[in-house]
């Protein structure tokens, strides 16, 4: 995913992403396109995931999880790939953060791992 590409909104904003592929319908209609059969793809695996890491989370028995850890791994590459598509035909685009912003996030998360119950 390249993700050093600037469009430009309607109202002007730069944002990150791609420019709408050609492939993607440039009005949104009743009708199922491309689009609507990625999203619909992509929310099915965001949704497995979830059940997945509930189920990971349950589970007693350790040879099951790690089989279920490998499935799960396997949604989430599938997951990725479907975004990575949708990115690419210029679906999803993200606001753009000056690298203060993106220090202080960081900042953030990284606090957070002083909560964790075990350290890593």
């Amino acid at each position: 995913m390249n993700t050093e590409q600037i469009v430009i909104s309607k109202t002007g904003v730069q944002k990150i992403g791609k420019t709408v592929s050609n492939e993607l319908p440039q009005v949104k209609d009743p009708s199922i396109n491309i689009r609507d059969e990625l999203n619909d793809v992509l929310l099915m695996e965001k949704h497995n995931l979830v059940s997945y890491q509930t189920g990971i989370n349950e589970m007693i028995n350790d040879d099951l999880r790690q089989i279920v850890i490998s499935n799960r791994d396997q949604i989430q590459k599938t997951h990725t790939r479907f975004f990575d598509e949708l990115f690419n035909l210029g679906e999803y685009q993200a606001n753009m953060a000056m690298n203060n912003e993106i220090a202080d996030v960081v900042d953030t998360f990284t606090g957070y791992k002083v909560q964790f119950p075990s350290q890593q």
